[in-house]
């Protein structure tokens, strides 16, 4: 009787109120669930030392390895290229796959090649093992390099709006001030047609690498750096200007004639920046022709012709 008449023992930690405890629990799993996922990003970025398959600490797979380093040289040089060059590209799941498939086709040789020789059946299914290790291999450093080289041309883009705004605001800033008055209307369309151009300029950029890229079969992790993404952005940006530039300036006036309603100029920005970054072979022709021609270059060499679809990226 004398144990019910005891208070509670007191709470440990603070109490939320009521109103209030849906919104703690929800930032709490918010919190839990960002540490997870930072934890699991450091686990796939974990390099491992690259080592080779004589200098693994499993000693019966050293063994294993001795054996068909003795019987076939060769194809044992080929599958320690392949593996250590999946540790450089590859991360997590992928590089256990690409080990276990190496590791079994080391294994299930070096019993093949445990007797006396010659073992042409057992070079036959080693050489079939190390085609399908190397086709993983390249599928999936093909699909990372896309994925890497597709962040890249993201962050141009995304590079590239804000690169308009600032040119839009300050030229219009600076033309405002130096007039000390309002900007004209010519002038304000000129600004307009240029930033038009930029813009268009970066898309052609990333539609002429993208289709580049997909029709490439062997794309290396090395050509799919961000830098080289963000570089072709910065080509369509340059060349899109120049075309407008020597447009605008007369210069080449006898191959276009730019359009003069508003809504129509506007597009014909557009297309010429587009095309500009797409095709870079095309700008340069277009701006180093005179202005009367239109099919040869300069010196009265043919034009160049459009660029290989299978050309890799600009790195």
């Amino acid at each position: 009787m004398a144990d019910a008449t005891l208070p509670a023992p007191p709470t440990v930690g603070i109490k939320i109120p009521e109103g209030r405890s849906w919104i703690a629990l929800e930032i709490g799993r918010m919190r839990e669930a960002a540490r997870g996922r930072a934890a699991a990003r450091k686990r796939a970025t974990s390099r491992k030392k690259p080592i080779g398959l004589l200098h693994v600490d499993d000693a019966q797979f050293q063994k294993a390895a001795l054996i068909v380093a003795v019987n076939a040289p060769q194809q044992f040089g080929r599958l320690d290229e392949i593996i250590l060059r999946g540790r450089f590209v590859l991360r997590g799941e992928d590089v256990a796959t690409l080990d276990e498939l190496v590791h079994e086709a080391v294994r299930i040789a070096a019993i093949g090649f445990d007797g006396p020789g010659p073992h042409p059946s057992e070079l036959t299914a080693l050489d079939g093992r190390i085609i399908y290790a190397a086709d993983f291999l390249q599928r999936r450093e093909g699909e990372i390099a896309r994925r890497r080289y597709a962040r890249g041309l993201l962050g141009g883009v995304t590079m590239t709006f804000f690169l308009l705004l600032l040119i839009g605001a300050g030229g219009a800033a600076v033309i405002t001030l130096w007039r000390h008055g309002p900007m004209p209307v010519d002038q304000s369309e000129a600004l307009r047609d240029v930033l038009v151009a930029v813009g268009a300029g970066a898309a052609g950029a990333c539609v002429s690498v993208m289709l580049r890229m997909h029709r490439m079969h062997n794309l290396t992790i090395e050509s799919a750096a961000r830098g080289a993404a963000i570089y072709r952005i910065f080509l369509g940006w340059f060349f899109a200007a120049a075309v407008v530039f020597f447009l605008k300036s007369g210069l080449l006036a006898g191959i276009f004639t730019v359009p003069d309603d508003h809504i129509a100029s506007w597009f014909f920005w557009g297309a010429v920046g587009f095309l500009a970054g797409f095709n870079e072979r095309w700008a340069t022709n277009l701006i180093s022709r005179g202005p009367g021609s239109t099919t040869e270059g300069t010196h009265g060499h043919p034009a160049p012709d459009a660029p290989d679809a299978a050309k890799p990226p600009t790195a």
